[in-house]
């Protein structure tokens, strides 16, 4: 878990996702992109956890 203040927060009007809402990046990035996108809220997002979780 991330410290207070710090990790992931959603976004209470974002629109619902959808398969093409990283298309146009790289595939590396938008593998990425699309892990940080199912995280939970207050999930770490430093970039050691990061590493830790994506092989890329």
């Amino acid at each position: 878990m991330a410290k207070p203040g710090y990790g992931k927060r959603s976004a209470p009007d974002q629109q619902p996702r959808t398969p093409d809402d990283f298309a146009l990046l790289p595939p590396r990035e938008r593998y990425i992109a699309g892990f940080v996108d199912h995280l939970p809220d207050g999930a770490a997002m430093n970039i050691k956890q990061l590493a830790k979780q994506i092989p890329l």
